[in-house]
C-alpha cells in the first residue's frame, strides 16, 4: 500500500518525515511517499509529485496550526481527495489544535 504524506511548513514537513519513518516498522507492506525525502536529485518534481498523488492507495494531511489554510497543502488534499474513496485520507491534527472538521481549509474538511 502506498501512502502519501502532505506536508507544509517546518513543524508539519518534521511530522510528515516521523510519520514516514515510522509507519513502516508497524505495517510492513506500507510504502509512505513524503516530497521532500524521496524525491531525489536531479529529479523533477513536477512529474514526481503528481505522480505519487496519482499512484497512493491512501494519504495523510500533517496539519498544525500554523499551515491549516497553506495553498500547496491544500492543493495536495483536493488531489487526493478526488482519486481516493471516502475515509482513504484523514488529517494528522498536530500541535495542540482543535479546529472544527468545517473549519478546515481543505476538500473534504466536512468528512469525519
Amino acid at each position: 500500500m502506498k501512502v502519501f504524506i502532505s506536508w507544509s511548513g517546518p513543524k508539519s514537513q518534521a511530522v510528515a518525515i516521523a510519520l514516514r519513518d515510522w509507519i513502516p516498522l508497524l505495517f510492513q507492506a506500507v510504502e509512505p511517499w513524503v516530497s521532500s525525502a524521496d524525491i531525489q536529485a536531479g529529479s523533477r518534481w513536477t512529474t514526481e509529485l503528481p505522480k505519487n498523488l496519482e499512484n497512493s492507495n491512501f494519504g495523510i494531511l500533517c496539519m498544525t496550526k500554523d499551515n491549516l489554510t497553506a495553498p500547496w497543502l491544500v492543493f495536495e488534499a483536493g488531489a487526493l481527495f478526488s482519486t481516493l474513496p471516502l475515509g482513504q485520507v484523514v488529517p494528522f491534527l498536530f500541535d495542540a489544535i482543535r479546529p472544527s472538521w468545517t473549519a478546515l481549509a481543505i476538500p473534504g474538511g466536512d468528512r469525519q
